[in-house]
């Protein structure tokens, strides 16, 4: 019998600041994380995401969700109907813990299935037939917009977890200081970079320094003198911090993942100077 993964990052993110699928892991994305430990087990990925999530190139094929604004279950049903095998482990993209042997575990069922954990089932974390697009379509169509119906729908079988789980694969984040814990959890020294671009207000121009992971704020925190940059938990508008290959943010909120560079633009300098191709200073921050 055929396989299939679906990893489901329709989401805004806005709890996160910044799109979970392409958050930093050890690196790779975090997206490239689940679709890696998902290809051990599986014949074929479906990646489900929103038009405006600019994903990274992957093995896998990509289905854009017609209504994100409706919920995981949207995202299930264009998964579902994409898929060419029988049964598919489905699984959200913030999914730092999950393993190939866990998903292998849960398809050999065989039938739909989800664990329960402390009384909840995880939705995001189970097993659904290829079928069950038509009714996932029935449930939205009802206004019902919650996995756990469809789940409900089936039958499925309920596979009990009792007491603590070490490192639970169906454990996802929310919210930038759940991303970091996950991180420091599994590097307690995980660092980024930090460089200050073109910034004319700072003595710190043209600097680089290694900095623990955290969020933006904390990690401009280090630095006194970077308060003259901020306001009322953001970036004054004259700043902006490009993280990476993708994402600009002036929240201060924002975390910062392992591996990462984050760059503090002064976007006025910028705009009026050519680019000046000067490296910067490399090192451990003492701050």
């Amino acid at each position: 019998m055929s396989r299939a993964g679906i990893v489901l990052c329709g989401g805004r993110s806005s709890r996160m600041g910044r799109a979970k699928a392409r958050l930093p892991w050890f690196g790779r994305s975090m997206v490239e994380h689940v679709v890696a430990q998902l290809a051990s087990a599986v014949d074929e990925i479906i990646v489900v995401g929103s038009a405006f999530l600019d994903l990274p190139e992957m093995p896998v094929r990509i289905v854009r969700d017609r209504d994100p604004e409706r919920g995981p279950l949207a995202g299930l049903r264009e998964g579902l109907e994409a898929i060419r095998s029988e049964f598919a482990f489905v699984t959200s993209t913030d999914a730092p813990y999950l393993t190939g042997s866990f998903v292998s575990a849960m398809l050999d069922r065989e039938t739909p299935c989800a664990p329960v954990a402390e009384g909840r089932v995880q939705v995001l974390c189970a097993v659904y037939p290829a079928a069950a697009w038509k009714e996932a379509e029935r449930l939205l169509d009802a206004g019902i917009g919650r996995p756990l119906r469809l789940l409900e729908a089936l039958d499925f079988e309920a596979v009990d977890f009792e007491g603590p789980v070490p490192s639970p694969p169906w454990f996802g984040f929310n919210h930038p200081q759940a991303y970091l814990e996950c991180v420091r959890a599994l590097d307690s020294g995980a660092s980024a970079e930090l460089e200050f671009g073109d910034c004319a207000a700072l003595a710190l121009k043209g600097q680089r320094h290694r900095v623990p992971v955290g969020t933006l704020g904390e990690i401009l925190a280090r630095w006194p003198e970077t308060q003259r940059l901020v306001a009322d938990g953001y970036l004054s508008p004259a700043f902006m911090a490009s993280l990476g290959e993708h994402d600009r943010a002036r929240d201060l909120s924002v975390p910062v993942g392992p591996g990462e560079c984050v760059k503090i633009i002064d976007e006025r300098s910028s705009r009026n100077s050519k680019p000046r191709g000067v490296p910067g200073r490399v090192g451990e921050s003492d701050r």
